[in-house]
């Protein structure tokens, strides 16, 4: 009994000198670290052990410090720049159960992660503020060197005039978006006018008046010099943040503005070709194409093959107006003066006075752009001699064209030397029976047999040209018919001299041959 006694007695002792150990060890531990105990699956966390980039940088008590640590870094890190900085770096905290050691002091830990994250800036992004002209771009550094750039280039075409570029807040625009308008001393005190939204602009209520009362003004009455200066582009400047490689100097967006292509595109005339035709598909408008080209005087203008004409001219990126009021002392001419004669074709036409130029003062307002003179609007001239017009008397009626006269076949013989002898047109090898149409609309002169022609037709044209077709089958018309152009008139043989079935066709001129395949259009 006294065994089972002793053993009954340890199982009651035992458990109760355990459970005293671990209340004791509680308390300790609670007395040392206090509020930071606490208990998880796999034990007691009483600290936390700080990782950045897997570089152990201390101890913190809780995560909270830790992060709050972090954070001051990274602003101390940037607190010198305005700029937006990018860093890749990753905090890690593993928690942890620390018998004996002190936690690491604040400013230390933050120090030392300042250190870390130094080396782990991947970029830093400067403010910058880019400036937009149309579809042009460009970033620069600041609002002062925008401004800069565009006085450069006002004052490069600045022919006189006291005139500052201004960069104000674009009312025009929801968002908080900067323009640049051009101002004068008057305008700065008075409030600016904002000229860049308009393009073109009418002068002022003075010159409203001027032009009201011309009658009465005579040329003293005029103050000379300039009037006014204008973006003729919207221009739109807006704050951004680039990469410093990606912001350009002032030198080199100036140099950019100022740089044009120096090229005219140029198209050369081909077989064919009309001013209209060289109008539509170019897509330059007809009076464009004119203004462009001092060869052309009218829409009447005749062209020649391989002559070439300016279809566009060099442009800017940003361009400014200048408008300045002028006294001139210049040669004149008058413009010319056309009869029209509906008798005549538009291709012909006959100079009846030729013209002299004359002589005049004027005051006129004079619109620059990029320092190119563009227009002038006189307000007022003395003609000293008077400049004698142009007359030209000229056709109405549109000159007839001519097509090829059959569908489809082979060029088989060219226009020219031939065999020792000249071929006064050009053959078509088609099948017999292959249907010829006129190639533009006239009177049948002859049809019948010729000798080395075979059966032939010849028609006599409007224009004074004649056509021949030679070697037909099979005659559809009669001498004194009228036919228009496309009408079936034979088909196609083997007469004559011919060696094989094909048709040949002739253009005469006044008379003589020419290259059919300088007139015929497909």
């Amino acid at each position: 009994m006294a065994v089972n006694h002793k053993t009954k007695a340890t199982r009651k002792t035992l458990p109760l000198s355990f459970g005293y150990l671990c209340g004791l060890l509680v308390f300790f531990v609670s007395m040392f670290f206090g509020p930071s105990l606490e208990l998880d699956d796999w034990g007691i966390i009483n600290s936390y052990k700080v990782y950045v980039n897997d570089i152990y940088v201390g101890v913190a008590q809780d995560e909270q410090t830790a992060n709050h640590c972090f954070q001051t870094a990274k602003e101390m890190l940037t607190s010198e720049t305005d700029e937006i900085t990018f860093i890749s770096a990753d905090l890690t905290v593993e928690g942890q159960y620390m018998i004996a050691g002190a936690m690491t002091d604040e400013e230390e830990m933050t120090a030392s992660m300042e250190t870390i994250l130094a080396d782990c800036v991947v970029e830093t992004l400067q403010r910058a503020y880019m400036l937009k002209i149309n579809g042009y771009m460009v970033a620069l550094p600041s609002v002062s060197q925008v401004q800069e750039v565009l006085q450069e280039f006002v004052d490069t075409y600045n022919l006189g005039g006291d005139f500052e570029v201004s960069i104000q807040y674009d009312e025009g625009r929801a968002f908080a978006v900067l323009t640049a308008v051009i101002e004068t001393e008057d305008d700065e005190e008075n409030g600016s006018v904002d000229r860049n939204l308009a393009g073109y602009t009418v002068l002022e209520n003075e010159l409203f008046d001027e032009e009201s009362y011309a009658e009465e003004l005579d040329m003293d009455d005029y103050d000379l010099g300039a009037v006014e200066m204008y973006f003729m582009d919207r221009i739109e400047i807006a704050e951004c943040y680039l990469a410093p490689e990606n912001i350009n100097t002032a030198e080199e967006v100036l140099a950019d503005l100022l740089n044009e292509d120096l090229e005219n595109e140029i198209y050369t005339v081909q077989s064919g070709d009309t001013l209209s035709q060289i109008a539509l598909t170019t897509g330059v408008p007809m009076e464009d194409l004119i203004a462009l080209n001092d060869a052309l005087e009218s829409e009447s203008t005749i062209i020649r093959v391989d002559q070439e004409l300016i279809i566009t001219v060099p442009t800017s990126t940003l361009t400014v107006a200048y408008v300045a009021r002028e006294y001139r002392g210049e040669e004149y001419d008058a413009d010319t003066i056309y009869i029209d004669n509906d008798d005549w074709y538009t291709t012909d036409s006959e100079t009846l006075q030729n013209p002299s130029t004359g002589y005049r003062e004027i005051v006129a307002n004079v619109t620059y752009l990029n320092g190119e003179e563009e227009e002038k609007d006189i307000l007022v001239e003395n003609v000293l001699m008077e400049a004698v017009p142009k007359i030209v008397e000229r056709g109405t009626q549109v000159p007839p064209t001519y097509i090829k006269p059959v569908y489809g076949g082979t060029l088989s013989s060219g226009f020219g030397a031939r065999w020792g002898t000249t071929h006064k047109g050009v053959d078509w090898a088609v099948p017999v029976g292959t249907t010829v149409y006129a190639s533009s609309g006239g009177t049948v002169t002859r049809a019948g047999w010729s000798s080395s022609y075979g059966y032939c037709i010849y028609i006599q044209h409007p224009d004074g040209k004649e056509t021949r077709y030679a070697h037909l089958s099979k005659l559809l018309v009669s001498v004194g018919d009228t036919v228009v152009q496309g009408q079936s008139i034979a088909l196609s043989g083997n007469t004559g001299n011919s060696t094989g079935p094909h048709l040949h066709f002739e253009i005469r001129v006044n008379g003589v041959a020419a290259n059919p395949l300088l007139y015929v259009s497909s």
